[in-house]
């Protein structure tokens, strides 16, 4: 059987060839292995680009001394999310437009190698986005999952016009699961990246509308994860407006806007303390600083359903849009 190497594995192959340093032997050997057609014809070559794979990384291992490469992202905005799915599902596109942010995409699979992190701006908040190689049986780095586990919550992105769909759906979910991450609804109760089994609340996103596909795959994703988790359907070719994607992660993240207002002056409405549902005025003392949560007698506060001004104590829990006054 002819193997019908593409041209993207051929341009990586010839560059291969000419790389001088180990790190640019591996980058192209492993666009090889995700550019290279899978079927029988490939089985041998596909087997030996991972060898060949596996030794590079071996011997850079042991130069360096190190047991294994790790990589962390350092948190930033109201939360940290992390894109997963299977290759080629859109996540860079959706990135680089809901953020404006430069990432790689291409046709091809795994043409993302490294995390990419992004700003998406949603009200008078920034969701930091964490773009990732994909999730795959074929080869994926340790690391990978150890951020997913990291960040506050997930993304999972599905190509809705994938013929593929519900075998992609089963591995991703399969791969995760034996990494001990489970993705859940919003409803459901997450926990923190260090438990043993990481409950991470997620939403996901059918991408590729634009495609004549997408209508029949966007009904099978919300068969298999609705009413547990939220489905959006969007494209990332054809909209131009993605807030409900940020009012989606504004609700996954249980996310409470606190604004601190000084006696006598304005509160500025444009720089809110991120909390979340079930904090309470002592939290948000201590989040301002310290010494206000440790010699906060009262306060007074301004919202919703409240009397302008009404005093509070320490356990009163707060809610989004509150302005809260300390007083030590």
């Amino acid at each position: 059987m002819p193997a019908n190497l593409s041209p993207e594995y051929k341009a990586a192959e010839d560059e291969y060839r000419t790389a001088k340093d180990p790190q640019t032997k591996l980058a192209c050997l492993e666009k090889m292995l995700s550019t290279i057609p899978k079927h029988k014809g490939t089985e041998k070559m596909q087997a030996d680009l991972k060898r060949r794979i596996s030794r590079l990384k071996d011997g850079l291992q042991k130069k360096s001394g190190k047991k294994g490469f790790s990589v962390a992202i350092d948190k930033e905005g109201a939360a940290q999310v992390v894109l997963v799915g299977a290759p080629n599902a859109g996540k860079s596109a959706l990135v680089e437009v809901t953020t404006n942010a430069r990432t790689e995409v291409a046709d091809y699979p795994f043409s993302t190698r490294s995390p990419i992190p992004a700003m998406q701006v949603f009200e008078n908040l920034q969701f930091q986005l964490v773009d990732l190689p994909p999730v795959s049986d074929e080869y994926m780095e340790p690391w990978v999952t150890d951020i997913i586990r990291s960040g506050d919550s997930a993304m999972w992105v599905i190509d809705a016009a994938d013929p593929d769909l519900k075998d992609k759906l089963d591995l991703v979910r399969r791969i995760l699961e034996n990494k001990k991450i489970l993705l859940v609804g919003h409803d459901e109760k997450p926990n923190r990246g260090g438990a043993p089994i990481r409950r991470m609340p997620s939403i996901v996103v059918a991408t590729k509308q634009d495609q004549p596909a997408a209508a029949r795959g966007t009904e099978q994703i919300k068969d298999f994860f609705e009413p547990r988790i939220e489905v959006l359907a969007v494209s990332a070719m054809e909209d131009s407006d993605f807030s409900q994607v940020g009012q989606s992660l504004f609700e996954l993240n249980r996310i409470v806007r606190v604004f601190s207002k000084t006696p006598g002056k304005d509160a500025d409405l444009s720089k809110p303390y991120v909390m979340h549902r079930g904090d309470r005025l002592i939290d948000f003392a201590e989040q301002v600083h310290k010494d206000f949560a440790k010699k906060l007698r009262y306060a007074r506060i301004w919202g919703a359903g409240k009397f302008d001004g009404q005093r509070i104590q320490r356990d009163q829990e707060l809610v989004d849009g509150d302005i809260v006054e300390l007083h030590t």
